[in-house]
């Protein structure tokens, strides 16, 4: 099955939960300034420390039986930041993609696992104010999405996007290749990216204005209860924006994204309750790839994979 053809079939997935937050709370390691957890790819206990964690959460979908989004340590691999750190002049991008392309190999035939590259913002993912403009984003983000497009990943996926413009830049690079691809947004939950657009009006004008639109759109970076109240924020106004919606990657803690960014102190629920928030939003809006983000560790995506084999009532 490819990636477009499970994006038509309507069926459930898991999104894998955190990773670069989990390292970045392991003492054992210390995240690259400039590049974050993309370099551990190249250091043997860092490799033995992402295999262990990519593979924890496939192994929670493999045993539900339910195919899972797993995705690229490039999050910060853009061209600039690759040229300023250690990893200057190595195909970092491409070599994280072959290590998750080699991981997904060692497990064998089974519920599918898909491999996104994946892309971040150019500036700080919660202050729209640094983002790019359109022509601009597109020159920015064209060296990465083209590194990652040529390494073998199934689709793409722009992540923790603050602002239209910046996206609709990576939505035309990201069209240029070919490939499916997905554009995620950081919300609010008065249901307005955080440069003010209402997600549904920026879903609307990505599809407009794209010549070959994203498969669908995700939201990560917030918890499932902002979700909600911006989802029915927008019910009226844009009532289509839960249907392009394909995945959400929940926070485990119900606070605004600058209260969350860079803090010491592990904000997070239960198993339990993560999987409740995140089964509101599959039963209410039809959500189904679900999956974590900050705050979130493998007993949350466990628990979440055992819900998602429960059909909707």
């Amino acid at each position: 099955m490819t990636f477009a053809e499970f994006a038509a079939s309507g069926a459930a997935a898991i999104a894998e939960g955190a990773i670069v937050e989990r390292i970045r709370r392991d003492p054992a390691f210390a995240l690259d300034p400039d590049v974050l957890n993309g370099g551990l790819v190249y250091d043997p206990a860092g490799r033995a420390r992402l295999a262990e964690l990519h593979g924890g959460y496939v192994r929670s979908a493999r045993g539900a039986g339910l195919p899972i989004l797993i995705f690229t340590d490039t999050w910060r691999c853009s061209r600039s930041r690759v040229e300023a750190s250690p990893f200057r002049g190595r195909p970092i991008n491409q070599d994280n993609a072959r290590f998750l392309i080699d991981l997904r190999a060692r497990f064998g035939d089974g519920s599918p696992i898909f491999v996104a590259g994946l892309v971040g913002p150019s500036g700080d993912a919660y202050k729209p104010g640094d983002s790019l403009g359109r022509a601009e984003a597109r020159a920015f983000h064209r060296w990465q999405v083209e590194a990652l497009a040529a390494s073998g990943v199934d689709f793409l996926f722009l992540a923790t996007a603050p602002a239209v413009e910046e996206a609709l830049g990576v939505a035309d690079a990201m069209a240029e290749t070919g490939l499916p691809y997905v554009i995620a947004f950081v919300i609010r939950r008065t249901g307005v990216v955080l440069d003010g657009t209402p997600l549904g009006a920026a879903i609307a004008r990505i599809d407009a204005e794209t010549v070959r639109p994203p498969i669908g759109f995700a939201v990560n970076c917030v918890h499932a209860r902002v979700l909600d109240s911006a989802l029915q924020a927008n019910a009226s106004s844009h009532p289509e924006a839960a249907r392009r919606l394909l995945a959400f990657q929940a926070n485990t803690g119900d606070r605004e994204v600058e209260e969350l960014d860079d803090s010491a102190e592990l904000v997070t629920e239960t198993p339990a309750a993560f999987v409740e928030g995140l089964d509101n939003l599959r039963r209410r809006f039809g959500l189904r790839v679900l999956g974590g983000c900050c705050g979130s560790e493998g007993a949350h995506i466990e628990a979440l994979a055992r819900r998602l084999c429960e059909p909707v009532a």
